[in-house]
């Protein structure tokens, strides 16, 4: 038992220093952890805010081509509330808003940090839609940059998910974007091929907008090939589709490109109508980009129709609008990047919370396993100790049977043998000559039954316990065995053995002994037959004992007497297995199969 409490010491020990190395552990790794993006469980309020944030997002979406501010007011409401809960999908929705909206202003710095957020994010969700629309937002701003491997190589994935998602607004989008990219990179015959296949999109879907965003880009390629009357054509329709839904965005963007080819065109008046129904558009839009350019054109076509203080004027304007665009750039970044840096301050923090928890719940497992352990060692050692005490008794059970059997096999040879032999001698000093016929032949009888009783005593007391078998061993004892057996013309026995050059285990070897000799006594009681055999063969790791006779077999196998009970309850003690076989007119084959080495 001393044993037992120094392993509870032992795993005691153990228990507090794993519960220090869990904790400096934990501590080391949050750091690591805190950089990764966890779907935290949502806090109370969750379905509620849900509802709002889709809410949010279809008015910002409602928005985006109306009312730059609206949409930016209700977009960063969808961040932070998705922020609040720490929904993944949630702030995908809210950056793809936000970049859209960064897009349509012209802030490709910041453009660029929300498409690294949305790619990151997306990817660790599995969400490839969002991943793709990154994909394209980092296109356009690889764009501007004039970075055109970039770009084109991130429109390209951005077209491939699509493709593979089946989204095809998304698609035919990308691919017009694609089409931009080889514009600016001068290679018009590609664009135009682009341009097309995206236009036949829109087409077989019959959206109005997609159309519309496709003539603008060609109508902006035949300004880049000096080409203005086919450009002001392109602008025309692409307006007229945006008035037809409403686009106010894509009608003021299309008016400053129209205004633009005007001035180019030497058609002032119509480049002021077109340039002030801009400038009237982008108020409304309170997009202050837009306004800048229709500022510009305005300017130049004043100052090119000879009015100078009104297009000095429009000058002064531009160039208070541009230090409006500089504050109000810095004003947008500052806000998102305050966004971005909130979002994950808020994610450190519940990924803190929850290795805490972690560590906690790790802390429980290892003090559980620990009980759990230390109750095993217990259940163990009190297992161990009852085998060593069965083992102890079954040995003295052994030593007790072997002595018993001595014993009477002793009593048998040296009392009732001795008696009989005595009961022998006497019979023999009778004179036979004085008897009469009759009574001699009561004498013979009664001098044979006397010599057999005398025979079968001698042979019972020497297979209870055989000398061969307690100096010599099982197979020494076997073949002692059959020879007598074969003194018995009735049956032939025949003994074959199979390696067994070593001893056995004695316990194993006496109750081997046991069944082949009570299997041979009912093969010679029972079983009428002429030839029976005895096969012993030794394995690696077990014996297999096999007894069969060319018999009548068993007339009924269900019904089975004390003898045979007794076989099993010996094969059982053995950890063996037995099986019998018998057939009509084929005799019968018992199997015994058990292990070298019996467990205790």
């Amino acid at each position: 038992m001393n044993e037992f409490y120094k392993l509870i010491l032992l795993f005691a020990l153990g228990y507090v220093l794993s519960f220090s190395q869990c904790t400096s552990s934990g501590s080391a790794d949050s750091t690591k952890r805190s950089a990764e993006v966890v779907e935290a469980k949502p806090q109370e309020g969750f379905a509620e805010d849900t509802v709002l944030i889709h809410k949010y997002h279809k008015l910002a979406s409602e928005y985006l081509f109306q009312d730059a501010e609206k949409s930016m007011f209700y977009s960063k409401h969808v961040l932070r509330l998705s922020q609040k809960h720490q929904w993944g999908k949630g702030k995908l929705l809210a950056y793809n808003l936000l970049s859209t909206y960064y897009l349509l202003d012209g802030s490709y710095d910041v453009l660029r940090e929300l498409s690294n957020e949305t790619l990151t994010l997306s990817t660790q969700l599995n969400l490839p839609m969002f991943t793709a629309h990154g994909k394209r937002f980092m296109g356009e701003s690889y764009s501007e940059y004039r970075q055109w491997d970039s770009s084109r190589i991130n429109y390209e994935h951005a077209v491939q998910i699509f493709t593979r998602l089946k989204a095809d607004s998304s698609l035919a989008l990308s691919i017009e974007n694609l089409g931009n990219c080889y514009r600016e990179k001068n290679m018009y015959e590609r664009a135009v091929q682009l341009y097309e296949q995206s236009y036949k999109m829109f087409d077989k879907m019959n959206s109005d907008w997609g159309r519309a965003t496709v003539l603008q880009s060609i109508g902006y390629m035949h300004v880049r090939t000096a080409n203005y009357a086919e450009a002001e054509k392109y602008f025309l329709q692409s307006i007229t589709l945006f008035r037809k839904i409403q686009n106010r965005y894509g009608e003021l963007n299309c008016l400053n490109d129209l205004s633009n080819t005007y001035y180019y065109q030497k058609k002032y008046d119509q480049s002021i109508e077109a340039g002030l129904r801009a400038l009237a558009y982008s108020k409304i839009y309170h997009s202050t980009q837009q306004t800048n350019w229709a500022l510009v054109t305005l300017s130049r076509s004043y100052k090119a129709k000879g009015m100078y203080d009104v297009a000095l004027d429009y000058s002064q304007a531009v160039n208070y609008v541009r230090r409006m665009i500089h504050d109000e750039t810095i004003k947008r970044q500052y806000t998102m990047y305050q966004l971005m840096h909130d979002n994950k301050l808020m994610d450190s923090e519940i990924q803190q919370k929850i290795i805490s928890e972690q560590q906690t719940v790790q802390r429980f497992l290892i003090g559980f396993s620990c009980l759990v352990i230390l109750f095993a060692i217990f259940l163990w050692f009190n297992n161990k100790k009852l085998r060593r005490k069965n083992a102890e008794i079954q040995a003295a059970l052994i030593e007790g049977q072997t002595i018993e059997r001595k014993r009477v096999a002793a009593e048998l040879h040296d009392h009732l043998g001795g008696t009989l032999a005595s009961l022998n001698w006497y019979l023999y000093g009778i004179d036979k000559k004085v008897l009469s016929a009759e009574e001699q032949k009561i004498y013979e009888s009664v001098h044979q039954m006397v010599g057999a009783a005398y025979k079968e005593v001698r042979s019972l007391s020497h297979n209870l316990m055989p000398a061969e078998l307690e100096e010599h061993g099982l197979i020494m004892a076997l073949h002692r065995l059959i020879s007598k057996l074969n003194e018995n013309k009735n049956i032939a026995f025949a003994f074959n053995q199979k390696g067994m050059n070593n001893r056995l285990n004695n316990k194993i070897e006496f109750e081997l002994y046991s069944i082949v000799l009570e299997l041979t006594n009912n093969i010679i009681k029972h079983s009428g037959a002429t030839e029976a055999s005895v096969d012993l063969t030794e394995h690696v790791k077990t014996i297999m004992l096999v007894v069969s006779d060319n018999g009548t077999g068993m007339i009924d196998p269900d019904r089975q007497g004390v003898g045979l009970r007794n076989i099993k309850s010996r094969v059982e003690s053995l950890h063996g297995k037995i099986q019998i076989h018998s057939e009509a007119q084929n005799g019968i084959r018992v199997e015994i199969e058990i292990p070298k080495v019996i467990i205790k």
